[in-house]
């Protein structure tokens, strides 16, 4: 069964807090016990010694008949002075002499306590420990005379011992009020501390925008199948979900409205991606699914789902928007038995799919290779662009009524240094992921440029025509470009002819219009290209107004069996001549082609019936000479 995965919490908080409190208590108990041990003790240290110093006071104000001219009175008077029942010991020292007195104590002890005192300071120590017998002293001066007073304590014993058992029943008490009150405090702050790492998680897991998973909920599902990696039933499909037009409807309509679309398209996707299946949003318009227990099979049902939910149209703000989707996915094990590694597989795949414009691709090993190759052909753009490396073909447009040749349309070619020549299809799609877009189209009209003043120079006086993506036309500092470049070559704007594909220049087109029309005013004609495949209104050619619009190969591929693509074509050369445009047809290659054309009233043809793209020398050639050897060999 499948299992959300949750973050890697730190140990719970309450143990801690119970322990912490505990320690605490513990602590505070042992210092209260110990300081109001002390206390006790030293209070009765104190009563004690008062006792014996009113003992030593007496005595030393006691006459001397009394004492029988000896700095002690006898022990009968002592005894009715001290209490005998206490083993007690008094020495009084003059100049002249010394004499002692003890009670319950035996020689060689009273000498043992007269050598410890003799030894210690008025302000030492009060306690004398001697044969596990404890003695408190009192050492009190008289004028000449010196009377230490020492006397064996039960009465501290006694005392410190009551003191310690009750200090022992309140230390239990404060010790299960501490644990009451940790208890207490724990769950209650352990409680919030839950709540708040649960928000923690939602918030660390979760797209802020959507409500959907993030990357961070995806590592943990990974992560989870290296845990798993044990069970051999365990398997899967990761599914890669991007927005082919998403960038173009944040241009256009405004980041509150592409953030509309992701949610609705997110509400949309889920309908078909049900538990245990996982939807993900990785950010921007990248989404992420994961579907357990799904074979390759049924894998790529759920990937012709996906497309066909993305596809369809999504009402916001009055408006039908419509970015369709690429869709990649890998299945595990199959495609790889490293969970790190699942992802790129399905990356690759969705980016397959992105760049054939299928819709949906599964993964294969092929698509490694084909990622390499891109890499590297990435990796070497500034040096073909600083070496030269792309260069232009040329194939011409024809005068179907004369055969002549009225322009040549520039094609780029990569001739790289170990791959060899490379069709645009190669490298334009890394071009326009790379940053390198502007760059690329000034190198374009550069290399136009030049060659038809070189052309001019040598008496050819035919227009090149270029292809420019509209993310050109958004480089502010184009229009300088051209102008400066044409005026060095002594070019006149005529001679340069700008081509843009319909479904591109229709989505951008309140951002480039203001860009043709300066294009226009230095003199240089512009071209619909691949006209009737875009999804333009008839007033898209009004604002461009185009001066030519080509009709895309696909209408007339089947021109002599499809009776509507003929209604299509005559239609456009129609809705051409109402817009006072001229119309090229792309993509003929037979006779038949041409004359059913012709016979629509279209005069202008492109293909490989007259011409496949060639090298500029083989264009010159052929312009010179004016023969069209596949037209006559057909």
């Amino acid at each position: 069964m499948f299992t959300k995965p949750k973050l890697t919490r730190q140990a719970s908080i309450r143990p801690r807090l119970i322990l912490a409190c505990l320690a605490v208590s513990l602590l505070v108990s042992g210092i209260y016990v110990t300081v109001s041990y002390r206390l006790a003790a030293d209070v009765n240290i104190e009563s004690e010694r008062r006792a014996m110093s009113q003992i030593i006071s007496f005595i030393a104000n006691i006459p001397l008949s009394d004492k029988q001219r000896s700095p002690l009175p006898d022990r009968e008077v002592l005894s009715q002075i001290v209490n005998t029942d206490v083993a007690s010991f008094i020495h009084v020292k003059s100049t002249q002499n010394s004499i002692s007195s003890a009670f319950r104590i035996d020689s060689s002890v009273s000498k043992q306590l007269l050598d410890i005192t003799a030894s210690r300071n008025d302000d030492d120590d009060a306690i004398i420990m001697l044969n596990d017998r404890c003695f408190i002293w009192l050492r009190m001066s008289f004028g000449e005379d010196t009377i230490t007073y020492l006397k064996e304590t039960t009465l501290l014993d006694v005392t410190l011992r009551l003191v310690a058992k009750r200090l022992l029943i309140t230390s239990v008490i404060v010790f299960w009020i501490a644990v009451w009150l940790a208890l207490t405090l724990s769950s209650i702050i352990a409680k919030r501390a839950e709540e708040v790492n649960d928000k923690l998680e939602e918030l660390a897991t979760h797209d802020s925008l959507t409500g959907l998973p993030n990357r961070l909920y995806l590592t943990e599902i990974l992560r989870s199948i290296v845990e798993k990696k044990e069970d051999n039933t365990q398997q899967g499909c990761l599914f890669g979900v991007d927005l082919d037009k998403f960038k173009e409807v944040n241009d256009s309509f405004g980041h509150s409205t592409g953030d509309k679309l992701l949610m609705a398209l997110s509400q949309r996707i889920l309908t078909v991606v049900q538990p245990p299946n996982e939807l993900m949003r990785l950010g921007g318009d990248e989404f992420i699914i994961w579907a357990p227990d799904l074979t390759i099979a049924q894998g790529k049902i759920l990937a012709q789902e996906l497309k066909n939910i993305c596809d369809t149209t999504i009402p916001i703000n009055g408006l039908e928007i419509n970015t369709g989707a690429s869709v990649g996915f890998a299945h595990y094990p199959t495609h790889t038995t490293s969970p790190e590694t699942l992802l790129s597989c399905a990356d690759s795949a969705m980016y397959k799919a992105k760049k054939q414009r299928s819709g949906w691709e599964v993964y294969d090993e092929h698509i490694v290779l084909s990622n390499e190759r891109d890499v590297m052909l990435k990796a070497g753009l500034n040096e073909a662009l600083a070496n030269n490396e792309l260069v232009l073909h040329f194939q011409p447009k024809v005068d179907m009524r004369t055969g002549e040749i009225v322009s040549v349309e520039g094609l780029c070619r990569w001739e790289h240094p170990s791959l060899g020549l490379l069709m645009p299809y190669a490298f334009i799609d890394l071009i326009e992921h790379s940053g390198k877009v502007q760059d690329f189209g000034r190198y374009i009209v550069k290399q136009a440029i030049c060659c038809a003043a070189s052309w001019q120079k040598e008496g050819i006086r035919v227009p090149i025509a270029i292809n420019l993506s509209p993310y050109n036309l958004l480089d502010p500092g184009l229009i300088a470009f051209i102008e400066q470049t044409l005026t060095q070559a002594q070019l006149s704007a005529h001679f340069i002819h700008i081509e843009l594909t319909e479904n591109e220049t229709s989505l951008n087109i309140n951002y480039i219009q203001e860009a043709l029309e300066k294009i226009r005013r230095l003199g240089i004609k512009i071209a619909i290209d691949d006209f009737g495949t875009g999804m333009s209104s008839l007033a898209y050619l009004d604002t461009l107004k185009a001066d030519t619009i080509k009709i895309d190969r696909t209408f007339i591929s089947d021109l002599e069996s499809n009776k509507g693509h003929r209604a299509i074509v005559s239609a456009a050369v129609d809705l051409a001549k109402s817009f006072e445009c001229n119309v090229v047809a792309e993509g003929v290659e037979t006779k038949q082609h041409a004359d059913l054309l012709l016979s629509m009233g279209c005069h202008i043809a492109q293909g490989y019936y007259y011409a496949k793209p060639m090298p500029e020398k083989e264009m010159k050639q052929l312009i010179e000479t004016g023969i069209l050897p596949d037209a006559l060999a057909l």
